[in-house]
Parts: C-alpha cells; sequence; structure tokens
C-alpha cells in the first residue's frame, strides 16, 4: 500500500478541540515546502506537546481544575489525557479535600466541567477510559474476570484406584485430568491419555504397574486487581478475551463518562498499558481453539504445558493465534465500534499482554506507543511502524516515563533529548508523561506521581515552558508533512513468538518478537544508512511495494501466504536478506547473511539514505517526503559536540537548515555532495533540500570573534521574597550558600555592562555566552532504585538548569539547551546596560530539605499500598544557579 500524502490540514483533522465528532485522520493535499517553512517559524496548533494529567483520588475541584487548565494553555500544551488514579490524600474537610468515589455523580461532574472549560481554552481532551490500569473495576464480577489455566501435579502410587476429586480454589473449575507413566522429572507429555472427571465422586484411575502421574487442569482466575486504581474503582482486571466483559466496562464506565463530558468533547478515548499478567484463559477457549484450528486442545494440554520446543512448536503457534484472534475480535473491535457510534477516535498502547499483533492497530484509530532509545526496537518504534503501515499520519506516545528520577528531578535538557528519540523512533505527538493535579493545600512542590516527570507549574523552571514546548512543536509538526522514507521493512517473527506461548509464561507477544531479533539487527539497519518500519503477516502483503529490502531476522516459520508475498515481491525486484538462519522450507534464492555483514549487504542492495563520516551513531535521522522537497530531522543523542560530514540519497540546488530551539532557517552549502554540520550536545536540526528557491537567511559566512568581555563580577543576587540583595562573583552555586541551600525557585543575577565601541561595528554580533555543558558519567545506582528505566541527559551545563535573559528590561530568550548563549546585538545600546539573568533549578533543593513530600503513611493505612513514590530517599541539594563565568561576545 502506498501512502499517501497528508499535511497540515490533514493533521487538523485531529483537532485540539473538536468543533464537531471526532474522525480518522484524512489524507489532503501536501502544502507547499514554502507554507510549511511558514508554519515552522510560526507553529500553528498541531503538534502541541499534551499532557497526562493525573487526578488524584478523585480529589478535585473546579477552582483547581480551571487555575491547571489556564496553566497548561499559558505554558504551550495543546491539552491533555485525563487519567484517574489512586489517592494522595484522606478526606480533610477544612482544606476542601474529599475523595469523591471514582464514577459517583460528584466525579462525574467535574468531568463535565473540565470538558466545558477545556472547549472554552482550545485545550484537547483525550480521556483513559477507565481508572488506572489495566480495563477493570467493581462491575468485573468473577466470570467476566481475567482468567488463566492453572495446572497440579502429584506422583501416585501404582495401586492407587481412585482419588478424591479435588477441591478447586473459589472460582476455579476443573477443565481435565491426566495420567501418565513416570515420576515427576521423567514424565512424557505425551504419554499422558486424559481421565474422565465427570459426575461428583473420586476420580477412578486406570491400573498401572509403576510410579505415575496425574495431572489436574484449573480455569481459574488470574487474580490481578486494576493497578493504581483510585477510590471506588477497584475491582478485577477484566478478561480481553470475552466481549461480556468488555461491554460491562464500556456500560459501566465508558457510558458514564462520555456522557459526563458531553457531545464533541472528547477527541479520543484511550486504552493504556496491557498489563493483564497470566491472563492465557477464556471460558470457551476450548470451543474456540477446535472451530478455528480444526482440533481439540483438550487431550493436548499436557503437550501445550510441558512438552519440547520442538515437538509442541505448531500446538503452541496454534494457541497462541487463537488468544492473539480473540484479543483482535473480542476486545479491540468492540472497543473501536463503540468509540465510532459515540463520536470519538479509540487510541491505545497496542502491545503487550494479551498478545497484541502489530497488524491488530488497524481495530483502532491511532496506535500509542513509548520508550526511548530509538536503536532499539521500542513500543514506541512498534506503533509509528503500524501507524505507517496503515497510512495514518501521527503517531502518538507515552513520552518522559521515569524521566531523570525522581519526580521533580528533569530539566529541560532531559525533556528536549528524551522527546528527540521519541522523533528517531516515528513518532510525531508527545504525550507528557505528565501533569499531577496538585491543589494549594498539597504545598509546593505538591503532588508528584510515583513514575514520571512532573511538567507543570509547580516545577520552578516552567517560565522557560513555552518555549521548550514551541520546539517540540515544530518538530511534531514537521515530521507530519509528506510521507515517510523508508527502504527497510524488518518482518516481526510473529510465528515464532507464538512456538513459544504455553500456559504459565509470559505471552508478551511484543517482547518475544523483541528477544527474537536479537538486539543487533536494528543498530545494523540504522548504522547502514537506511530507516525502517516493523512489518508482520497481517501487514507484508498491502505493504511490501513500498519497501526496497525486507529483512528477516532469525526466522523459523513463515506461514504459507507470506511466503508467496516474499516469492513475488522478489520477483518484481525486491531484496529478501535472511539473517543468522533461512527459514524452514525451501528457500533456494535467499540471501543469507550473519548479523556482522547485514549493514554492508544493505548498503549494497540500495544506496544509504544518509552516510555520515565518521561514522556516528548517535545521530539518527527521519526522512520525509512532500512533493516539492525532501526534509530530513536528525538528532543528536550524545553529550560530547560533532563535527560530521553528512551524505544525503536526495539532492536540490536549494538546501537549508531550519532551527528547532529558534524556528529560524539559513541556507547551507554542499561541497561535493557532502554537508559539513557541527552538532552540539543533544541538538537538533532539519535539513531541507527543496525544489524551489526558498526565502531562508543566506548561508553563515565563516565567523570570527572579535572581542569579548568577561563578566565574573560586579553581580547582584536577588531571591523573591526572600533574604534580600548580596554581591556575588561567578561562578556562582546558591545550594552552597547555607540561607539559599534548599531553595527551589527563581533567582535574579544582576549587572551592568558597558560594551566596547567595536561591539557597534556594522555587521558584528553580538552575544551573551554563557560557555559549554561538559559530559558527565551515568549516576551510580545503588540496589533497588528505578532510576536505571529513566532517561537522563548526561551532562553538566553552564546553568543549573535554565535561565531567562533581560537586557534594559526586555526579555531577549530563554536558555535551557546547547548552545548556551542568547544573541543581544539589537537590545545593547552605548553605555551602560542593565543585564538581568533570571536562573531556575528544579524542585529536589526543596524536596531535599525534608517535609514537603505528601506523607502517605495515613493513606496507605486507609486505601492500601496503591503506589510508591520512587527514589525520593536521601535526597541532597543540587548545584543551582550560574556554575560558569559568561562572557559578551563579539562576531563578525
Amino acid at each position: 500500500m502506498r501512502l499517501r500524502p497528508v499535511s497540515i490540514v490533514a493533521c487538523l483533522a485531529l483537532g485540539f478541540a473538536a468543533a464537531g465528532r471526532a474522525q480518522e485522520p484524512a489524507p489532503a493535499a501536501t502544502l507547499s515546502i514554502a507554507a510549511v517553512a511558514r508554519a515552522f517559524a510560526h507553529p500553528s496548533d498541531e503538534g502541541r506537546v499534551l499532557v497526562r494529567w493525573w487526578w488524584f483520588g478523585p480529589s478535585v475541584s473546579r477552582d483547581e481544575i480551571d487555575a491547571e487548565m489556564r496553566r497548561m494553555k499559558e505554558g504551550g500544551l495543546g491539552g491533555f489525557e485525563l487519567a484517574v488514579v489512586y489517592p494522595m490524600t484522606l478526606d480533610v474537610p477544612a482544606s476542601g479535600l474529599r475523595n469523591e468515589a471514582y464514577l459517583s455523580p460528584e466525579f462525574l461532574d467535574q468531568v463535565r466541567f473540565a470538558a466545558a472549560r477545556a472547549r472554552e481554552l482550545g485545550l484537547r481532551m483525550d480521556l483513559t477510559l477507565g481508572s488506572g490500569w489495566s480495563f477493570g473495576g467493581p462491575y468485573i464480577t468473577s466470570d467476566l474476570a481475567s482468567a488463566r489455566l492453572r495446572s497440579d501435579r502429584r506422583e501416585i502410587a501404582p495401586t492407587v484406584a481412585t482419588l478424591t476429586r479435588p477441591v478447586p480454589f473459589e472460582g476455579d473449575r476443573l477443565v481435565a485430568a491426566f495420567i501418565g507413566p513416570g515420576s515427576l522429572p521423567e514424565a512424557d507429555p505425551a504419554a499422558f491419555r486424559e481421565i474422565d472427571i465427570g459426575g461428583d465422586g473420586p476420580i477412578r484411575l486406570p491400573a498401572g504397574e509403576g510410579p505415575r502421574v496425574v495431572l489436574f487442569y484449573y480455569a481459574s482466575h488470574s487474580g490481578q486487581l486494576v493497578k493504581r486504581a483510585a477510590v471506588g474503582a477497584e475491582g478485577y482486571v477484566l478478561d480481553h478475551y470475552q466481549r461480556a466483559a468488555v461491554e460491562a466496562h464500556l456500560r459501566e464506565a465508558g457510558e458514564k463518562l462520555l456522557e459526563a463530558a458531553g457531545p464533541s468533547a472528547v477527541h479520543a478515548v484511550f486504552c493504556d498499558s496491557l498489563e493483564a499478567y497470566d491472563a492465557d484463559w477464556t471460558s470457551d477457549l476450548l470451543a474456540e481453539f477446535h472451530s478455528r484450528r480444526g482440533y481439540d486442545l483438550r487431550p493436548l494440554l499436557p503437550r501445550l504445558e510441558l512438552d519440547t520446543a520442538d515437538r509442541a512448536a505448531g500446538l503452541r503457534r496454534d494457541y497462541g493465534r487463537t488468544l492473539s484472534e480473540l484479543f483482535d475480535e473480542r476486545f479491540l473491535v468492540p472497543v473501536h465500534e463503540w468509540a465510532r457510534r459515540h463520536g470519538v477516535l479509540f487510541r491505545i498502547q497496542d502491545y503487550g499482554e494479551p498478545p497484541a499483533t502489530l497488524a491488530s492497530a488497524r481495530e483502532a484509530d491511532l496506535a500509542d506507543g513509548e520508550g526511548w532509545k530509538f536503536r532499539e526496537l521500542t513500543p514506541s518504534r512498534w506503533a509509528s511502524s503500524a501507524n505507517h503501515l496503515l497510512g495514518r499520519p501521527v503517531t502518538t506516545s507515552e513520552t518522559w516515563t521515569w524521566l531523570h528520577s525522581p519526580a521533580f528531578r528533569a530539566t529541560p535538557l532531559d525533556v528536549k533529548a528524551e522527546a528527540d528519540q521519541h522523533f528517531l523512533s516515528g513518532v510525531n505527538q508527545l504525550i507528557g508523561h505528565g501533569w499531577p493535579y496538585s491543589p494549594p493545600p498539597a504545598g509546593t512542590p505538591g503532588w508528584p506521581f510515583y513514575a514520571a516527570a512532573v511538567l507543570s507549574d509547580k516545577n520552578p523552571w516552567w517560565p522557560v515552558m513555552p518555549d521548550l514546548a514551541a520546539s517540540l512543536q515544530r518538530v511534531s509538526a514537521m515530521l507530519r508533512q509528506g510521507e515517510p522514507v523508508t527502504d527497510v521493512a524488518l518482518y516481526a517473527p510473529t510465528e515464532d513468538a507464538w512456538a513459544s506461548f504455553r500456559p504459565g509464561v509470559s505471552l508478551n507477544l511484543f517482547r518475544k518478537i523483541v528477544e527474537l531479533i536479537g538486539p543487533t539487527v536494528v543498530p545494523a539497519i540504522l548504522d547502514s544508512g537506511h530507516a525502517f518500519d516493523l512489518v508482520d503477516d497481517g501487514t507484508l502483503a498491502a505493504a511490501a511495494r513500498r519497501y526496497k529490502v525486507i529483512v528477516l531476522p532469525g526466522v523459523r516459520f513463515v506461514p504459507e501466504p507470506t511466503r508467496r508475498v516474499l516469492e513475488e515481491y522478489t520477483r518484481a525486484g525486491g531484496a529478501v536478506v535472511a539473517v543468522r538462519r533461512r527459514p524452514e522450507g525451501d528457500w533456494p534464492a535467499l540471501d543469507l547473511v550473519s548479523e556482522a555483514d547485514l549493514g554492508a549487504r544493505l548498503s549494497a542492495v540500495i544506496a544509504p539514505d544518509m552516510a555520515i563520516a565518521p561514522a556516528t551513531p548517535e545521530i539518527g535521522f527521519v526522512h520525509r517526503r512532500l512533493a516539492d522537497a525532501d526534509v530530513y530531522f536528525l538528532a543528536h543523542t550524545g553529550n560530547a559536540p560533532r563535527h560530521v560530514q553528512v551524505r544525503f540519497r536526495a539532492a536540490s540546488a536549494s538546501l537549508e537548515e531550519w532551527d528547532p530551539l529558534t524556528g529560524r532557517s539559513r541556507g547551507l552549502v554542499s561541497r561535493d555532495g557532502a554537508l559539513d554540520l557541527d552538532f552540539e550536545p543533544y541538538g537538533s536540526r532539519i535539513v531541507v533540500f527543496r525544489r524551489d528557491a526558498g526565502t531562508a537567511a543566506p548561508p553563515r559566512a565563516p565567523v570570527v570573534e572579535s572581542g569579548s568581555v568577561e563578566l565574573r563580577s560586579g553581580w547582584t543576587l536577588t531571591v523573591p521574597g526572600g533574604t534580600g540583595t548580596r554581591a556575588v562573583d561567578l561562578p556562582h552555586s546558591w545550594s552552597e550558600d547555607a540561607l539559599l541551600r534548599y531553595f527551589s525557585g527563581a533567582v535574579s543575577y544582576r549587572r551592568t555592562v558597558s560594551p566596547p565601541p567595536s561591539f557597534a561595528a556594522k555587521g558584528t554580533r553580538v552575544f551573551l555566552d554563557f560557555g559549554e555543558g561538559h559530559p558527565t558519567a551515568p549516576e551510580p545506582l545503588p540496589g533497588g532504585t528505578l532510576r536505571g528505566n529513566s532517561f537522563a541527559a548526561l551532562l553538566a551545563p553552564p546553568i543549573r538548569e535554565a535561565a531567562t535573559v533581560f537586557v534594559n528590561g526586555r526579555r531577549v530568550g530563554s536558555v535551557w539547551a546547547p548552545p548556551y548563549r542568547v544573541e543581544v546585538t539589537d537590545l545593547l545600546h552605548p553605555g551602560a546596560n542593565d543585564l538581568r539573568v533570571e536562573v531556575y533549578n528544579t524542585a529536589i533543593n526543596r524536596l531535599a530539605e525534608g517535609g514537603h513530600l505528601p506523607d502517605m503513611t495515613a493513606v496507605v493505612e486507609r486505601y492500601g499500598q496503591r503506589a510508591r513514590l520512587q527514589d525520593l530517599d536521601g535526597l541532597r541539594p543540587l548545584p543551582s544557579g550560574l556554575l560558569s563565568v559568561p562572557r559578551l561576545v563579539a562576531e563578525e
């Protein structure tokens, strides 16, 4: 299937504050590169960052709901995804804190108010279709709850002729029993024979002459409860393979939520993580298996559970395929149909347990991902691949989960640097994790979510959020233009993954596919200068022709329909490359390479789309093609500067470089077909090959520093509402001051500066330069910490952590990422000038003082341990302030 070009117009069909019923993304004529350039410099609402807005309890008030939404708007955010989770407080009537039961009239009235206010403010509202995750609640009865197959084994003597019928756990149902010769370690699963379990009395056993093993199989509950549930939302996770369970959830939760929000208020309903652990059964699985696969599963249960991988591979593939089909048909399809009837989109993180296939994303409107490691196969890449294959212009991702743990530790540079890796994975809509609702009685910095950055105004560096959000918005909007250019299709070995499925083990199809592909295939594709999409058996036939190479990563089992697609593809001139091994069967023309040789083979088949010298794996790219331009987004994910020569497959006489941080553009000049590019640590840029002449500023001429003034002394320090004004020299960290050690907030550094007359010479540009950041090593991780799961920018910046610069009372701009400099040419005048730098740190210093975190002891006693705040023990104040000596620099 050839992807149809889309544009800003098409993306606006996704709407941030939909005026009518939500619709699936629709194709539209591609904008010209000139129009895209104007939109990049002055971005519209398209591409704005959304945040997951956690309501704790739920204990919320109209005043605080309104205040927090207004601050979202002021911060340049585009809207929110409402997620209702565990309580953070007991009821405190004197402070206006009261946990209203989830789905109660009082709670739904707050949803109604938030929806109406979001429309007034022009904020997009998405809605998590339930509390916590996975879907479930108090209305999920035992017959609708997530189920598993449980086995019990025991050895019996040869003389035993009957067994007392076992008493199952509450809710368990005996499905089958088997007897086989031998003891537990030696029993052959193929030798087990089913025994009659009918009736109510003892179970009769056949005669035997040696030790024997009896197996009992029970249809049992997984026992899993909804994670992070709000008050009143407690209950079992539903059975995703049972339509009646899904319909009960939609009726009891979905209908009430959408009715409260009102018509046209909600853009998309959201299904968070598929984390239904041990969910490997449903009440009619035996009947469905027989109907779909043509044979009876019951007598084969011992082989399914206990047999060797080779002997049971076919059986387990059929078992896995059946579960994936039931999930599609009985969960995805009914939720999607329900969403359509209600005029909202259905967005889902379509991976995990139950075993969702890549192709199953067609049963939703928006595939959502997570995970930032662009050189690995992450859920973000899974989601973007599905959306590319299905011709959908937008890929969303849960972004900044665990970012620089603990909560409140993340900096603007952390935010930007992780976001770039999502962009490199094909994401173009960031949904920040997130914004914790926090009322005034919670104090400062307020309530955190247990596993996330805090992207709200409770963070001291909030004043630079509009600039940070605008830079991310520019990239998001740009990456929706035209169509993705991907040379390589990486085949997902779904059949091999199913072949490992059996009761009692993880059925996470995505993770098993990642494990089977291995850690070296994705880097080999990227290092060869190509982009890739993951494809599977359900998507390959329609999509194969758009790729130049299909890679089979150690695949053993290929179904016959896929084999025929691959044969037709090669006859039409496509290349199929097998890595490590050939699939089973006859493949006489299949190209087989080792993992070490994969990159070279890909480069021999098709010229690299982008080649970098010297090889720099930490620089990635995304290529989008418009009707009149080729656009490349490049991001440097490393913590040291890099100078590289880059050759692109695209070519044109007019080249431009667009800066996401500022929205400015300038011309580029290639030399012998290559571009010389300098990347700051965690720097990114957009390179545009235009068919027209363009209107960007001319290419940058060689720059010579013609003078500088060191600004070491003469500064005064002011803390708002604090200890007055004092003189300081730079570098300076206020955390070394006993009176300010635990201060989190804004501190003002101020002095006068008189630039030399030469700084006013024609053609001279003047910058306030704070110096470079310095690479740091990863933080040592003590045992038990979760910080190892989080992203952190490994750079010690000259400003901790962000700043706004003012010259003569006028705002110049913010500084929070390399290069740590701002241009002040137009704001300086002869003589003395007032220079003010307002610096913001994080809330960690205040938290290190102690006494500012919520005391969860009484909450846990009342409601149970629903979550645990992470990595907040042993905090120490962080350096804060201007940690370098800035210079006023003149350049010609």
